[in-house]
């Protein structure tokens, strides 16, 4: 059998099982299991090895210094291990009004399925499972043993993974591993990502009194803390996105020749990208092609990801 005809027959086995797959995402959604929040995370885990149980993969739920790790095995036939690493916690769904549906509840809308986690990382959960069994039942057995490592602190840092790895580095080796990242564009192009910029995040905050203060009393004559906020990270980066904060370029590694040429290769996304953000621009008037997805890849940012202050119910205060 060629490839060709062993990879139509597999698409098949998943389109004809799709849903039972569909049934399985389901059950994911509605289990919440926010890692920020403690919400649901021993019965998503406890779901999750059930899940892998159910479709004939072995199963452990193994504690952690924080949430349980979901670590599942499977056999083939060659001595290579391939791993799969995805998590089973999702952010929390605020604010609730801005969802057309419930978030725990999968829903159906113009050929699409909305559920919180259901693009991050519940979903990749259920496609792995699709792609496992479909190769299985089509080829008779796996070309390769899997182990499954499915953990419940993604969304909130990863904070106790790396002793969790460094306490079972047997139990946990593998020859590669396949994250979840991957999608499929616009114009129907399989994407797969070999890499992502890592990520620190702070909080800074500022006290400057032990109460709300009336403006028009005392605001010229007390200091405020939300303008010692905004002063503060106004430091951090310039009006031409030079990033100011000393030493945060010094450990970029620039990209090599063969990473511009790849980057030459790959298709212009930048209407896609200003369409689905409704965006009239990129910074500093960039425009699409090679230049962009440089910037894009191997340029370090430092972004506001929120900032908070003061009364914000209905009404003024």
């Amino acid at each position: 059998m060629s490839s060709t005809e062993l990879l139509t027959q597999i698409d098949a086995y998943i389109d004809s099982h799709m849903e039972s797959y569909i049934d399985g995402l389901r059950r994911l959604v509605a289990q919440p299991s926010v890692a920020a929040q403690n919400l649901g995370i021993t019965e998503c885990a406890q779901l999750v090895a059930d899940m892998l149980h159910e479709r004939g993969h072995a199963a452990d739920i193994h504690p952690s210094d924080g949430n349980p790790v979901v670590v599942g095995r499977t056999e083939g036939r060659g001595d290579k291990t391939l791993m799969f690493y995805l998590h089973y916690d999702v952010q929390p769904a605020e604010p609730f009004d801005l969802w057309d549906s419930p978030p725990w509840e999968l829903t159906q809308r113009d050929g699409k399925l909305f559920g919180r986690g259901s693009g991050d990382d519940k979903g990749h959960i259920i496609t792995r499972l699709a792609a496992v069994e479909a190769v299985r039942a089509v080829m008779g057995e796996l070309p390769c043993n899997l182990k499954w490592v499915i953990e419940g602190e993604e969304e909130v840092g990863s904070v106790h993974l790396p002793a969790f790895i460094e306490q079972h580095k047997d139990m946990l080796s593998a020859d590669a591993c396949v994250w979840e990242f991957g999608s499929v564009d616009h114009d129907g192009a399989p994407i797969q990502y070999l890499g992502m910029r890592g990520i620190c995040y702070v909080e800074l905050s500022v006290r400057k009194l032990n109460r709300d203060a009336h403006s028009g009393m005392v605001g010229s004559i007390l200091a405020n803390a939300a303008w010692r906020l905004v002063w503060a990270l106004n430091m951090l980066k310039d009006q031409n996105e030079h990033i100011l904060i000393p030493g945060h370029y010094d450990s970029v590694v620039g990209p090599t020749p063969r990473d511009l040429e790849l980057i030459e290769k790959l298709p212009d996304r930048s209407e896609e990208i200003l369409s689905t953000f409704d965006a009239e621009g990129f910074l500093n008037g960039m425009v699409g092609g090679p230049e962009l997805r440089r910037q894009e890849v191997f340029v370090p940012t430092c972004t506001i990801a929120g900032l908070t202050s003061g009364y914000q119910g209905p009404g003024s205060k």
